[in-house]
């Protein structure tokens, strides 16, 4: 099975790519852990914008919501220039909980966008 997260750096664009999708498995969110603190390490995230492609991406159960709050932690202390979550029109709760989990966070320069 393929892995339920992608991330690409786009030097030239500033901007590193990510999509997530479907529910990860304690596994995944290991394996995402280890390929984000690479991929932040390689780049200058103040001059970054972080794309989070989330149109795939599944509701998110209580203990995920606390992983997912572990990330948006790592990408405030990444210190990006801004971090964009892309959502689809019919996705009102996941833009709920990306809201929440980003202000629990601390999380202050992101946008929820619909495409």
């Amino acid at each position: 099975m393929a892995q339920p997260y992608s991330i690409q750096t786009n030097q030239t664009a500033k901007k590193v790519d990510m999509k997530v999708s479907g529910t990860f498995t304690p596994q995944d969110y290991q394996n995402f852990v280890r390929d984000y603190a690479k991929m932040a390490s390689s780049i200058d995230a103040k001059t970054f914008t972080l794309e989070v492609d989330c149109r795939d991406m599944d509701l998110l159960a209580t203990e995920e919501v606390e992983k997912l709050k572990g990330s948006f932690a790592s990408y405030k202390e990444t210190g990006f220039e801004k971090v964009v979550f892309i959502i689809s029109t019919s996705q009102t709760i996941i833009k709920m909980q990306l809201a929440r989990v980003a202000r629990e966070a601390g999380l202050s320069n992101h946008e929820v966008i619909t495409k």
